[in-house]
């Protein structure tokens, strides 16, 4: 029989019922801004892409901001480079295998990427970027160029630097066809460019405020709008906050240009606007020039018959995202119920064994399994349950039973899974937990990088969580 997936109390644990169909909440924006996990050139130019005898070239048509898979057109010429990839270089790559793809790497953009890789792993933002941008430019292997061209935009965008990505294509050696594996990525530089600098404005002593809960399980706070209050999910899946058009009307939030753009949600796509929130407070700490996206009110919503949601559907305000997030050292007291946000200070775990959260395109927390296998899983308190990939299911050694249910995100998107891991014993940041229900999804992967799964907002069933980006630490208990 199917099992719905409820999340329980940190005594009982997590609880299973057995129901027709399940309906459970996915990450609101799960990619947003539909491009985060745009790194598909190198799997379309590994699996995808031959010279043809008519057209000399063949393009991939991969759309950046399709929603499953989203990523980049890439083009080869006639005669692929001598320099070919090798399978567990590229393996090693996907899995932030860093020593691996040192190790495995064949020729010198190889062993540069991988370096620039681990850079962007550790923290190193400008390094990896000058490391990405000597990569891009080499012409002896093109699979290394193109995905350095990939990773350089999402570096450029997660520093915020918004006038060098929407310039990115004129300063590259690649020609036109070439150069729209970043597009998508670039227009969002071009909606930003103009804005002023994110300021934080920390208080001197940490800050405890109210942690609410939405009745899918996800956490919210109070944040202040220009004088007005509204209820924010707190997101992590959500590379960028987000705002419904009521509360931007209500606030006065500045819309940049007349360009409707779409973000990538767990389930599907979703019209939205870039925007200007020069004003948010979260208890007395002030953000100023926030760069958001606007959605339609009728769309931040979570249907009704989703798991738990009640007749006439639940209403999002908004959305507090890791460009956020990740300037705090946070605490979810889910026990208190209290959120603590402190100001973040250098302890030196960045780059070391101690690292066990880390950004390459989304939040990685580093898990491992009961038998000693390393997994990532992408951090994304926005999603009501956690997550499997299905590339990953054989790999761990792990039974699945049959699941019917359906995944909801938001802007009516809606996904079907047909699996579901009954438990799995994980290792998260020296804790020990038994994960039950995990939900198996698909496609297992088309990017860079692989995520080998999801630790949704039932993760909280084991008490206060730690997020601290600064660092490089996630933490249980």
């Amino acid at each position: 029989m199917p099992q719905s997936i409820s999340t329980g109390s940190r005594s009982s644990g997590r609880a299973c019922r057995i129901q027709a169909e399940t309906l459970v909440v996915a990450s609101l924006v799960a990619l947003i801004p539909g491009c985060l996990e745009s790194t598909s050139a190198l799997a379309t130019l590994r699996n995808d892409l031959r010279p043809t005898p008519d057209a000399g070239v063949e393009r991939a048509t991969f759309a950046l901001e399709a929603a499953s898979p989203p990523g980049p057109a890439a083009v080869v010429p006639d005669e692929l480079p001598s320099t070919v990839s090798s399978d567990s270089y590229w393996a090693a790559v996907a899995d932030l295998d860093l020593t691996g793809s040192l190790k495995s790497a064949r020729s010198d953009p190889e062993i540069h990427f991988a370096q620039a890789v681990a850079f962007l792993a550790a923290g190193d933002y400008g390094s990896a970027e000058s490391a990405f941008v000597a990569t891009r430019a080499q012409v002896t292997d093109l699979q290394v160029a193109v995905a350095s061209q990939t990773m350089l935009a999402i570096a450029l965008m997660y520093q915020h630097k918004w006038a060098a990505l929407a310039d990115l294509s004129s300063s590259s050696q690649f020609g036109l066809a070439d150069r729209q594996n970043v597009g998508g990525l670039e227009r969002w530089g071009q909606a930003f460019a103009g804005i002023d600098t994110q300021v934080v404005t920390f208080a001197l002593e940490p800050v405890s405020i109210p942690l609410g809960r939405t009745l899918v399980g996800t956490p919210t706070l109070r944040v202040r709008i220009n004088g007005k209050e509204f209820e924010f999910w707190l997101d992590t899946g959500s590379s960028l906050s987000v705002l419904s058009s009521d509360v931007a009307a209500e606030a006065g939030v500045s819309i940049l240009g007349q360009e409707t753009m779409n973000v990538g949600t767990f389930a599907g796509i979703a019209p939205v606007r870039p925007a200007l929130l020069k004003r948010i407070e979260i208890g007395p700490i002030v953000i100023a020039n926030t760069p958001v996206i606007v959605m339609d009110a009728g769309l931040m919503r979570v249907r009704a018959d989703a798991d738990r949601v009640p007749l006439g559907g639940m209403r999002v305000d908004g959305i507090i995202g890791w460009d956020i997030i990740r300037q705090f050292d946070v605490s979810l007291d889910y026990d208190k119920r209290t959120i603590t946000l402190r100001r973040p200070e250098a302890m030196g775990t960045r780059g070391t064994s101690r690292q066990n959260l880390t950004w390459v395109g989304k939040p990685l927390v580093e898990v491992r399994t009961a038998v000693g296998g390393t997994m990532h899983f992408t951090l994304d308190t926005g999603s009501q349950t956690s997550f499997v990939n299905a590339s990953i299911v054989e790999r761990v050694g792990v039974r699945t039973n049959s699941f019917s249910g359906r995944v909801f995100g938001i802007g009516r998107t809606e996904g079907r899974a047909a699996r579901v891991v009954p438990f799995m014993h994980l290792d998260v940041g020296g804790q020990s937990v038994l994960m039950k229900g995990l939900i198996v999804y698909a496609p297992s992967c088309s990017g860079i990088l692989n995520c080998d799964g999801i630790l949704g907002s039932d993760i909280a069933q084991f008490g206060t969580l730690r997020i601290d980006a600064t660092n490089g630490i996630f933490s249980i208990g």
